[in-house]
């Protein structure tokens, strides 16, 4: 994965590149990880298998992400790019053998391998960002970069959805897994040597190119490790009070208000436009009125959500309205940390940002099992109250512990 001599032009080593680059690749990876949500019947009805069934698979592939403070730590030494081009193809390769062969036990491996992909490429797409951001201007361009989880519902689900109905199931998945290893070559236009920035003193990168001692190694996040775990911690309780809901949210539309694959592309368009207003919010304004407030404001928006969610449940319009509501509110919310997390162990923010990864895919391991069967013997009723209370427990936590550059707080730094 050598960088080509085409590579070395100037205007490939410039920020505005990299975030076009990462945006573009990370709106297919986004769409690979909410292909799951909308679809998951139509999915498992294609594949032979029961929803819940395929909610379990999409729990294993969320699984799979333990593997990303291994993979964190390995970008913080040999480079954030070549973990990132692996990553793609990897992702694109499962995707393109998942619907291939006809075999449940293939399909669920592919799957699983996705969720490796996902943990190998997004936060270590941020943290080779942050290397080349000041923090003050960090939220901007890890917004513009976050517009593709927005774009992925508004392009690439809407997209799928009519591929779905008009071709097959399995046409969506061929094209992703093209289009990633087309993303994965592009990647090779980037600048490399991007770990140097990270480890200016030389005897510190001597160190971190020895093998890690083991387990205490990867969980020691420095002298502000309280509020690093803390973020961390509100990351995964995130994840999972959203994707309790999300899991499902398609097959609820579709057994309360008879939608069809098309139509639930079509929510899924609306469910985007909400995202990208909420990236949009974090590119202008996060920035002036601090990481750690921006990321308060978002959770405080979801537990207002899920509040009020049960009681919009009355018409299509009135449960889609419920929907965006928390899911723009948890955008905020997700961007916004970004950054947070990205400055609370500078010397190791690949691997703050794959343990956030890592939270956030437990979380959503978690939603998989329990949001199918909650909704399928309580309905709406069995999602929205249990989102409300963990969203709670993540604002307690993130009002309590997180600090906004706890590695600033003693010093005569302004506030970001």
């Amino acid at each position: 994965m050598a960088q080509t001599s085409f590579g070395k032009h100037p205007v490939f080593r410039t920020v505005p590149f990299l975030i076009a680059l990462g945006m573009s690749a990370k709106l297919v990876v986004d769409t690979t990880v909410q292909f799951f949500n909308p679809f998951l019947v139509v999915i498992a009805s294609g594949v032979g298998i029961g929803t819940v069934m395929m909610g379990r698979i999409v729990a294993i592939r969320s699984l799979t992400g333990l593997v990303a403070p291994l993979l964190g730590s390995l970008a913080d030494r040999i480079g954030h790019r070549t973990v990132i081009r692996a990553s793609l193809l990897l992702m694109g390769v499962a995707m393109l053998v998942a619907p291939a062969t006809g075999s449940v036990v293939v399909f669920a491996i592919a799957v699983a391998l996705t969720g490796v992909a996902q943990v190998g490429y997004t936060p270590n797409l941020h943290a080779y960002l942050s290397t080349r951001l000041p923090y003050e201007r960090r939220a901007t361009g890890m917004g513009i970069i976050e517009y593709a989880w927005a774009l992925a519902g508004i392009l690439g689900l809407f997209v799928s959805g009519y591929l779905i109905d008009a071709y097959s199931w399995k046409v969506p998945f061929y094209a992703i897994g093209s289009t990633l290893i087309v993303m994965s070559l592009a990647f090779g236009l980037l600048p490399g040597a991007e770990r140097k920035s990270l480890f200016p003193d030389g005897r510190a990168a001597r160190r971190k190119l020895r093998p890690l001692s083991g387990a205490r190694e990867l969980v020691r996040l420095g002298e502000h490790a309280s509020s690093a775990w803390a973020a961390i911690a509100v990351a995964g309780l995130n994840m999972y009070a959203m994707l309790h809901l999300l899991i499902i949210h398609g097959g609820w539309l579709q057994s309360e208000y008879g939608l069809s694959a098309s139509s639930l592309g079509t929510v899924a368009l609306v469910f985007g436009l909400a995202d990208l207003v909420a990236s949009v919010s974090v590119s202008l304004f996060v920035d002036r009125i601090g990481k750690r407030r921006s990321v308060i404001i978002g959770v405080l928006g979801m537990v207002v959500g899920f509040a009020v969610l049960p009681l919009l449940n009355r018409s299509l319009p009135l449960a889609v309205v419920g929907i965006a509501i928390p899911r723009m509110s948890f955008e905020f919310a997700v961007v916004s940390s970004f950054p947070l997390l990205s400055e609370q162990a500078p010397a190791s923010r690949g691997k703050v940002l794959s343990l956030s990864a890592t939270a956030g895919l437990l979380g959503t391991t978690l939603a998989g099992l329990t949001g199918p069967a909650a909704y399928l013997r309580f309905g709406v009723w069995g999602l929205a109250p249990v989102s409300f209370a963990v969203s709670l427990v993540s604002l307690a936590l993130l009002i309590a512990f997180v600090r906004d550059r706890p590695g600033a707080a003693r010093s005569a730094l302004p506030r970001a």
